[in-house]
């Protein structure tokens, strides 16, 4: 036997997402003045599961080093990001919150390399993409990159990221989601 309801999750869903990013922008707004770093957004385009385009705009706070030599700068970084995926008529959204390391390392020059990885949770405004059921609204999302900081100050950022979205099995199905795009940054 199934229980049914007439209550409905999603405004509930929606509320905890909202409430969640409005927590994460506090928090990174908190942290500014504490712990100093740097400011960045990003915005990319790419691809994804089931012959999908991807949008992604993302506000990153970069801390301070918490190990640095010669050869590199390990920098833990906080994210509040946003993404769209299309594919034909059919559209959905997400938004999350994650945290994660840079390594940038050092050379002289006007540009510098880097690799970036992350892990936060992620609100999807529908739990299936095409084929993909994803069980789920509620997501996990691990995130890596590969870029390089360029121009005046090494302000500007290209970066080839990849990412992958699944429930962990919190749910029935989890088919996950994969995602592959190019960014473009540029440092506050």
């Amino acid at each position: 036997m199934r229980f049914t309801s007439r209550f409905s999750l999603k405004p509930v869903m929606m509320r905890c997402c909202t409430s969640l990013m409005l927590t994460a922008f506090c928090t990174l707004g908190a942290a500014s003045p504490s712990a100093a770093g740097d400011w960045s957004v990003f915005a990319g385009l790419g691809g994804g599961d089931c012959r999908s385009l991807t949008a992604d705009f993302s506000l990153r706070h970069t801390l301070d080093p918490l190990h640095e030599n010669s050869v590199l700068e390990l920098r833990p970084l906080l994210e509040a990001s946003g993404t769209v995926w299309k594919k034909s008529a059919e559209h959905i959204w997400g938004a999350g919150v994650a945290a994660g390391v840079t390594a940038e390392f050092r050379r002289e020059g006007a540009w510098r390399p880097y690799l970036s990885g992350s892990f936060g949770t992620f609100m999807l405004s529908a739990d299936r993409m095409g084929t993909h059921r994803l069980g789920g609204h509620f997501q996990f999302r691990s995130r890596a990159s590969a870029g390089i900081r360029f121009g005046e100050g090494l302000r500007h950022c290209i970066q080839a990221d990849a990412a992958h979205f699944s429930n962990g099995g919190i749910y029935t199905f989890n088919s996950g989601f994969n995602t592959f795009g190019l960014s473009y940054g540029f440092r506050f």
